[in-house]
């Protein structure tokens, strides 16, 4: 966790914190979205040689997905801290300017037409989670941003 923390926010404007985020986001995509590939392919693996497998969609939500928006909430929270422009506006144009990675790869993704070299169950799984993060992630880190909630910080006098 603290290699990840190095990557939260640190000056709280916008520009810089989107960019911070996105690369933050590219790597995240580049580790999980290659674990992800290669899982849903050996389980396709399986299924072509006759064992009745689902995909395990379920488990990669629990337990890539759903952490992955956590850390969103917690890296908006970490810039809500800091940003000096309290308005609501500038959390989620960080959580934007950070999902460009992610709406980049699902136009590549569609563009090259992946669909057509793997599995059409593959690909819509991978389809859907990959919009639905596309489309939740940044609501997340905007929703951290706004999080005011500091009962952890405050000191028993």
């Amino acid at each position: 966790m603290e290699w990840i923390e190095k990557w939260f926010p640190r000056t709280g404007k916008c520009a810089i914190e989107g960019i911070r985020l996105a690369v933050l986001n590219s790597i995240l995509l580049g580790g999980g979205g290659t674990v992800v590939f290669l899982l849903f392919e050996a389980v396709e693996l399986f299924r072509k040689s006759g064992i009745p497998i689902p995909l395990p969609v379920w488990l990669v939500m629990v337990l890539l997905i759903m952490p992955y928006y956590v850390l969103m909430f917690q890296y908006g929270k970490a810039f809500g801290v800091l940003s000096s422009s309290k308005r609501p506006v500038a959390g989620f144009a960080v959580g934007l300017l950070g999902q460009l990675p992610s709406v980049l790869l699902l136009a590549v993704s569609i563009d090259v037409e992946l669909y057509r070299y793997i599995s059409s169950h593959v690909w819509r799984a991978l389809f859907t989670m990959m919009l639905m993060i596309v489309l939740v992630a940044p609501v997340m880190v905007g929703l951290g941003s706004l999080d005011n909630n500091d009962k952890g910080n405050v000191k028993n006098n």
